[in-house]
């Protein structure tokens, strides 16, 4: 397969004795990195009760570091986001269901790290991305969408879910018969898109109404994308990207990516796509790149 060399800038300098769990780019093009200390025990998602850790959490923004501390988190957070007024919110992919008891597997703090509160988002998430009106967009693997865990009444089935700020549901996509929630990518209100599983489809809501609808020739997975100068780029397979073309509502695979800095050499790490940016966490710094 053809390989095209795409070109990022390096952002910021970075490196860190703490080991990398997670990140997400924020809806204005910030970079959320989650990061603990690297001497822990490898973490378990099913082991129960969570143990009470320190989290890291680093926000770049601006080519500047911000830097919160997490105490005595009773989850583990993969997921993360902030809202309109700077609170972070952090959720835990897995969450049990005992009887009537279930986890609040969502919590929200202030940039001093102090819990302003905690709510439960259900279990089997695969993505949580938060819009300008900090509705929380959240998609859901099949064990969500299903049950696993001790939840037979899931709050996923619906594959899709928008919840407000303190984890209300205010719209779920039903209609769409997900079985496996794949990808998301919140860009405002007005561009929510989803891929999904059987169908295939690459779905753009606006304001919870579906605007478009797009055709995966082939049936790839995809676990992040965006849209760049007409084409989609997608993670397809860990950290390795490709572009698909876009034409006449289809999607058809196309070349694999890779990526490289401004001296044209390779570039190794976690990816991050969201909106029109582009993110890798390399091994000398970060690097971005904005479509």
């Amino acid at each position: 397969m053809k390989i095209e060399k795409l070109t990022l800038q390096k952002h910021i300098n970075y490196s860190s004795e703490l080991h990398f769990t997670g990140g997400q780019i924020t809806r204005d093009g910030d970079l959320l990195l989650i990061e603990r200390n690297v001497n822990e025990e490898e973490l378990n998602p099913f082991d129960r009760p969570v143990l009470k850790r320190d989290w890291t959490i680093r926000i770049i923004k601006n080519e500047k570091i911000e830097t919160v501390q997490l105490t005595n988190v009773p989850l583990i957070p993969e997921h993360i986001d902030l809202f309109s007024d700077g609170t972070l919110l952090i959720v835990q992919a897995r969450c049990l269901k005992d009887g009537e008891y279930a986890e609040r597997n969502a919590r929200r703090y202030n940039m001093n790290g102090q819990l302003i509160e905690a709510f439960t988002l259900g279990d089997g998430i695969e993505n949580m991305q938060i819009d300008e009106k900090d509705t929380i967009w959240v998609n859901y693997f099949d064990e969500g969408i299903f049950g696993n865990f001790g939840w037979e009444q899931t709050m996923g089935r619906d594959g899709l879910v928008a919840y407000t700020i303190n984890g209300d549901k205010l719209w779920g996509a039903r209609e769409y018969d997900i079985i496996d929630g794949c990808a998301l990518n919140v860009v405002v209100s007005s561009e929510i898109y989803f891929y999904y599983y059987d169908d295939y489809f690459l779905v753009q809501l606006d304001n919870m109404k579906e605007k478009n609808r797009y055709r995966m020739e082939g049936h790839h997975w995809l676990n992040q994308f965006l849209f760049a100068q007409g084409n989609l780029i997608a993670q397809m397979d860990m950290n390795k990207l490709t572009r698909f073309k876009i034409r006449n509502q289809t999607i058809t695979k196309g070349e694999g990516l890779e990526l490289v800095d401004e001296h044209g050499k390779h570039i190794a790490g976690p990816v991050f796509l969201r909106g029109k940016f582009l993110y890798v966490y390399g091994r000398k710094g970060i690097y971005k790149r904005e479509f």
